[in-house]
């Protein structure tokens, strides 16, 4: 019986795992803090459904698994879910004009509103996904001068920022030094720093 057990498990596991990719709150994010006022939710999942503080939120479906919702909450701490068949996921957000240490002020991005068929678009098999548009808005002349890496190293803008709004500077998924240590080890970004070319001409020269 413990033999069939493992069996099963080894069969099964796969599927049984959660996919990470799929359920996502794209807008607001964990420990979010707004102003008194509407603020809109954006989040994707097949089946989708979100609540807020255990009640159930209305949202528009304009594209296949996308869910778009406005709501306007009371000052204080929420729990916003997104629940669908196999899966669900939670954050916090902060409405009113003092929020705790925790929360952070949210910036929006887009700052104005746009369509969202100016940076997605539906693939062939019916699925709405990116398809580019970052540089439409931002100036990819003035790319190196605010990142470490050439443009073709980092193809996907979403490895770092969140195109939909973050609680961090220039939008980043997480603060700068994490974001970083998703691909560098904190020793080597360290020593790259250090021993950069820009570096090295500002220690020859005294600075």
């Amino acid at each position: 019986m413990i033999k069939n057990f493992w069996l099963l498990l080894f069969f099964l596991g796969p599927a049984m795992a959660a996919d990470p990719e799929v359920g996502k709150i794209l807008r607001p994010v964990e420990g979010a803090a707004f102003p008194p006022g509407e603020i809109s939710i954006i989040a994707t999942a097949p089946g989708g459904k979100l609540a807020l503080d255990g009640q159930a939120v209305p949202a528009e479906q304009p594209f296949p698994d996308v869910l778009l919702a406005k709501t306007t909450p009371s000052a204080g701490i929420h729990k916003l879910e997104l629940i669908w068949e196999t899966g669900r996921r939670q954050l916090r957000f902060f409405v009113g004009d003092h929020p705790p240490a925790e929360f952070k002020p949210f910036r929006q991005h887009p700052p104005s509103a746009l369509e969202c068929t100016q940076c997605h678009g539906l693939s062939r098999k019916g699925r709405f996904r990116f398809t580019g548009g970052c540089f439409g808005c931002h100036q990819q002349e003035t790319f190196l001068k605010t990142h470490h890496h050439p443009s073709h190293v980092l193809e996907q803008c979403g490895q770092c920022h969140n195109a939909h709004g973050s609680t961090e500077k220039a939008h980043l998924i997480l603060p700068s030094e994490k974001a970083c240590g998703l691909c560098h080890s904190v020793p080597e970004l360290f020593k790259r720093q250090m021993f950069s070319p820009q570096r090295r001409g500002g220690a020859e020269a005294g600075l």
